[in-house]
């Protein structure tokens, strides 16, 4: 028998074993470099999570971020510590859609200023870095021209240096048992600062703080936590008379009790044209308030519905649905001459903490003859946890506990005026817009700030 054919078994045992052992090593180094590669491609906050945070979210969350109607969020989403801290909110409201906040549906994505929506593959991005334990990575993986959102002027002011600011003559104090509260207030002009009509470009409401519910002015528009200043397009503008006050509709809502006082020193700022600029389009505004309804206890889905004639050509500047705790969705549409119908803004998710004013890009022509249709849902159920009470009916009503139905538009009429700033002005306009402050007034019962009444006055 040749050696060849010999068989030993001592050494098939140690070839044998020397491959299982050598197997054995290509798979762990296999492992190993497979739970390498995991690690390395789970996303990192500087790598992956910063860009988006700065693309969509640090606007306002960033170190000193802007005060927005009152409101400051409560962190920063630029620094990697405050970040991991809130990482699990973060996917929460992610998840929920919560943030960004932005209520216009997708649909109307790309038609609106300042439009906040984020995208499907970067929010699955932010969720999964969450999810792979928040990791932070190598900060020279951040891109050098990363941006950190807008930043605030020098001024202090969203809009500039502004030409006019006014504020309360003196701070007012919310008292303790206030829970909801709408005085009339007049902030004084600074003398010699306002001696003749000027046509406004900007204006920017800045309330003291998130208890502020909102302010109604008849040139500065409606000011509410979140909505940042009002920016008219070029050649489109608001009359402001002389004056030595311009009047204000404060509504303050919080929590009553002992030491739940706040002081307010709401202020506002106005950036004007220059003289020889053309103001073609005077700016108009209607509430387009719905009363005369009454929403069950415990209805979850109640419909109120109503229609608004357009009487001549107009552009649609902006829309601003409005209701209160128990406000669910909004839609404005535009039924046209020719029978045609068009959604001109769709809130399938209404959020009273974020009440936006939904600015077109390009102004939106509406032909005299069309009809704008307006729809708001409510829920008045236990579902609802922000309804302060499901077990009552609830109406039309000012405060904040009651309900509101209102659609505010902003527009004006095709017809170009031309008017010259720093030329004469046209009569019917500066009477209209006098008419407006006075009518405000007349239908207010100021509060007096001069009073003695420390009930409610914070002397200074």
């Amino acid at each position: 028998m040749s050696n060849r054919s010999k068989t030993n078994p001592t050494s098939i045992q140690h070839v044998m074993t020397g491959a299982a052992s050598k197997a054995a090593m290509i798979m762990a180094s296999s492992l190993l470099a497979t739970a390498i590669h995991a690690q390395s491609a789970a996303p990192t906050f500087y790598a992956d999570a910063l860009p988006l945070f700065e693309k969509n979210c640090a606007a306002c969350h960033k170190p000193d971020g802007p005060r927005v109607g009152g409101i400051t969020a409560p962190m920063s989403l630029v620094d990697y510590n405050q970040a991991r801290a809130w990482a699990p909110m973060i996917r929460n409201a992610l998840v929920t859609g919560y943030m960004p906040p932005w209520g216009a549906h997708q649909r109307h994505r790309g038609e609106f200023k300042d439009e906040r929506y984020i995208d499907e593959t970067e929010k699955a991005t932010l969720i999964a870095w969450v999810d792979g334990g928040a990791l932070e990575g190598s900060p020279n993986a951040a891109k050098a021209d990363a941006s950190s959102g807008a930043d605030m002027p020098e001024s202090g002011w969203w809009i500039g240096e502004p030409d006019l600011v006014v504020q309360f003559e003196k701070p007012v104090k919310v008292a303790d048992n206030i829970e909801d509260w709408q005085p009339t207030i007049q902030m004084p002009v600074p003398e010699g600062a306002h001696t003749e009509p000027k046509w406004i470009s900007k204006a920017e409401l800045n309330p003291g703080g998130p208890w502020v519910h909102h302010i109604v002015s008849s040139h500065m528009g409606v000011g509410v936590p979140g909505r940042g200043p009002f920016t008219y397009p070029e050649g489109w503008g608001v009359l402001m008379p002389e004056d030595p006050f311009i009047t204000v509709n404060m509504h303050y809502h919080k929590n009553p009790g002992e030491g739940t006082a706040v002081t307010d020193m709401t202020k506002a700022g106005f950036v004007f044209y220059e003289d020889g600029a053309v103001i073609d389009h005077v700016v108009e505004t209607n509430l387009l308030p719905h009363k005369g309804w009454t929403i069950p206890a415990g209805d979850p889905n109640f419909e109120v519905n109503n229609t608004f004639e357009i009487e001549e050509d107009i552009y649609l500047l902006s829309m601003g649905p409005h209701m209160h705790y128990r406000g669910k969705a909004m839609r404005y549409e535009v039924e046209y001459p020719d029978g045609e119908r068009e959604t001109l803004l769709w809130v399938p998710d209404y959020d009273f903490n974020w009440q936006f004013l939904y600015e077109y890009k390009e102004p939106k022509f509406l032909p005299a003859g069309s009809v704008m249709h307006l729809s708001w849902w409510f829920d008045n159920s236990s579902e609802n946890r922000f309804n302060p009470d499901p077990t009552v009916d609830v109406v039309y009503g000012p405060e904040t506990t009651d309900e509101m139905a209102n659609a505010r538009i902003y527009y004006a009429p095709t017809t170009k005026r031309g008017i010259v700033v720093g030329e004469e002005l046209p009569q019917d306009v500066l009477e209209t817009a006098r008419k407006a402050e006075q009518q405000r007034r007349e239908n207010s019962e100021l509060l007096v700030l001069g009073e003695d009444d420390t009930s409610w006055l914070l002397e200074e």
